[in-house]
């Protein structure tokens, strides 16, 4: 009776906790083409005015984009993706084209010596270029932004709605308070500006996760670590039938969540966490993981 009066206890107590060590980890699936994430802002730089529908805007799949009569807007993971279209490079007053320059720019982060940003992203086309800037702003908001930590270019012959993964240190900037702003610039003429999507955005100290298989698994698993006993690093392997979003998360005995070792959305596959538990004391810890629907915990012990 004890023992389960204990294991029910402790799921309550997992439940009820929502502490994380990201700054941000935006998949925009809670917001719409009318809202954006508290703190989250757009600019339009260009000297003349755009259509609002072209600039930064969050939109479901398969919704029409501004200024394309074809392409339908694409996610990351599940269905809601921000993005921003050519079309930001026209100007409504006079019909000219010239070069675009809206912003998407974060809430205000404090920036420790570990975090980084990374997201997903897609840009360019079959027949189109885009091209899109990553910016720090320490004492005020675009124009005034001081440093560019990353360029991403997609030529033309890029496939349309592939994203792929981008990771930019902020270490640089550690105990400072910035905000961080995607900058679309595109051109508008020839073949250059198309569309570039967003998702799965992360601001934090990311974990290093590492595929260890290029086989699909047929069903979702939680292995148990490795060593165990451990002392301090041990490993942990998970399997994806699916693309999920997925959350492992370390407990100590008390049911009080210890680190974040995953914390995004994920592509099929079976991956390899490690868990440092260099700070902690020896005893015993829980680790769980929520994937879709799955869901499992498992213990393992520190000894030092």
């Amino acid at each position: 009776m004890k023992k389960l009066f204990f294991t029910i206890s402790f799921l309550i107590i997992l439940s009820q906790l929502a502490i994380s060590q990201s700054q941000i980890n935006e998949n925009f699936e809670s917001y719409d083409s009318t809202q954006l994430p508290p703190g989250w802002t757009t600019f339009n730089n260009a000297p003349f005015p755009i259509d609002p529908l072209s600039s930064w805007m969050v939109r479901d799949t398969g919704r029409v984009l501004d200024g394309l009569a074809t392409a339908l807007s694409k996610a990351h993971s599940p269905i809601r993706s921000i993005g921003a279209t050519w079309i930001s490079s026209i100007d409504t007053n006079t019909n000219t084209t010239t070069n675009g320059d809206c912003w998407l720019v974060t809430s205000r982060l404090n920036i420790t010596a570990n975090d980084s940003i990374c997201f997903w992203a897609t840009g360019g086309s079959s027949g189109f270029s885009d091209s899109m800037q990553i910016w720090i702003g320490v004492d005020s908001l675009p124009p005034d932004f001081t440093t560019e930590i990353g360029s991403i270019y997609w030529p033309v012959g890029s496939t349309y709605g592939q994203f792929n993964f981008y990771k930019y240190s902020l270490g640089a900037f550690a105990g400072q308070t910035i905000w961080l702003g995607f900058r679309y610039c595109s051109n508008g003429t020839g073949s250059s500006g198309y569309a570039v999507q967003l998702d799965d955005i992360f601001i934090g100290n990311p974990i290093g996760i590492k595929p260890i298989s290029t086989n699909i698994p047929k069903v979702f698993a939680l292995k148990q670590n490795y060593p165990n006993p451990f002392n301090p690093i041990t490993n942990i392997d998970f399997d994806l039938p699916k693309a999920s979003f997925v959350s492992i998360v370390v407990y100590n005995e008390l049911g009080q969540k210890i680190r974040d070792l995953v914390n995004q959305s994920m592509q099929p596959g079976s991956y390899k966490v490690d868990f440092d538990a260099t700070n902690l004391p020896s005893g015993v810890y829980f680790y769980r993981i929520n994937a879709g629907t799955f869901v499992q915990t498992k213990k393992m012990v520190l000894t030092k």
